[in-house]
């Protein structure tokens, strides 16, 4: 058909090659969101199924990258697909890595100027030293800026050179592996294990004398499937067995711990280093009934381990029935992997008489 004048010119072909390269930028988008969303689902498997354990525990912010490179090609490609990889994106950096948003204590009930519970205030602070045998000046100054009740250290070597052990108006009780100082008396002291790697973990209790009466200060360290993750990530062969048998160890110890737990009457708290991230099956099939202050009152990712190119959230204050946080955060550096957990706890009543 031979063109008229004042006709519209035709719309320009596009390529082949144009086309195909449009193509394949939003199937590559479209399998990027599938592949975090896959990811999302598979976590829920942590401790349960050893590839989930390994991806638990792996550097998981290595699925942000491809985001990096879609983004662009999708505004100059498909613009109307760049929201695909974005929403990839975002799912990367909130339930894979693991942001946390303390929805229990935006919407529920608090002192509406500070969003604190009313009730007994109790400040703790837990920190695996990994086996340190220094006593360093900043975890001097980070317990002297914070005044915590109760500082719960599992596996520092160099506890005999702590100030707090001369430090007035502090309650010491220290064995090779366990270190707790207090605020208020410590009425009683149960070792229940000394061996992380034992059935009944590394774990003590420790009976507290506090204005809202006897305080069970559990305070333990589980079995570390370090060396399992980083050998299922070089090879995956022959590495299965070993990881699951981490995984039901750790749940066997914890089982242990929440046992000797539900004895107590009145307040109870679980502090130190469970190795195991917030997505593992062990806290709904072993800590139901306990909250997760990190969980309740923390913001952002609360990763307090370091090493091997990533970050995972595996130390943790855990509160029975009766308590409310009004806030948790992870702290600095004070010269270990581990970072230490500060929670801010609030006794309301309402635990098992």
């Amino acid at each position: 058909m031979t063109a008229r004048p004042g006709d519209p010119d035709p719309a320009p072909l596009v390529p082949a090659r144009g086309r195909w390269r449009r193509r394949a930028v939003a199937a590559c988008c479209l399998a990027y969101l599938i592949a975090v969303v896959g990811v999302w689902l598979l976590l829920r498997l942590t401790d349960r199924w050893w590839p989930a354990t390994v991806l638990a525990f792996g550097p998981r912010w290595l699925l942000a990258l491809p985001a990096a490179v879609l983004v662009p090609a999708a505004l100059l490609g498909r613009r109307r697909w760049v929201v695909v990889p974005l929403a990839a994106a975002v799912v990367v950096a909130w339930p894979v890595m693991g942001f946390n948003v303390p929805w229990p204590r935006l919407v529920g009930p608090g002192d509406p100027q500070t969003g604190t519970p009313a009730g007994t205030p109790f400040r703790v602070l837990t920190l695996n030293m990994h086996y340190s045998e220094v006593a360093p000046a900043a975890l001097d100054r980070l317990i002297a800026a914070e005044h915590p009740d109760a500082v719960a250290i599992q596996e520092w070597y160099g506890s005999s050179q702590s100030a707090l052990r001369s430090a007035p108006g502090w309650s010491v009780h220290a064995t090779h592996w366990l270190f707790l100082a207090s605020r208020h008396p410590i009425r009683g002291v149960e070792v229940l294990g000394r061996d992380s790697k034992g059935k009944q973990a590394l774990a003590a209790r420790y009976d507290l004398d506090t204005p809202a009466g006897p305080v069970h200060l559990f305070s333990l360290h589980t079995a570390s499937t370090r060396e399992g993750v980083q050998r299922a990530l070089r090879d995956v062969r022959e590495t299965d067995d070993e990881l699951q048998a981490n995984s039901a160890l750790r749940r066997e110890q914890s089982a242990y711990v929440a046992g000797r737990a539900a004895e107590c009457r009145g307040p109870v708290l679980v502090v130190g280093d469970f190795n195991t991230p917030p997505e593992s099956v062990i806290f709904p099939e072993v800590w139901a009934g306990y909250t997760d202050a990190f969980a309740a009152a923390g913001w952002g990712w609360g990763y307090t381990f370091f090493g091997a190119h990533t970050g995972v959230r595996i130390d943790h204050v855990l509160a029975g029935p009766g308590w409310r946080c009004g806030g948790c955060r992870v702290g600095p550096n004070v010269g270990s992997p581990h970072r230490p957990v500060i929670a801010d706890l609030v006794w309301v009543g309402g635990g098992p008489e």
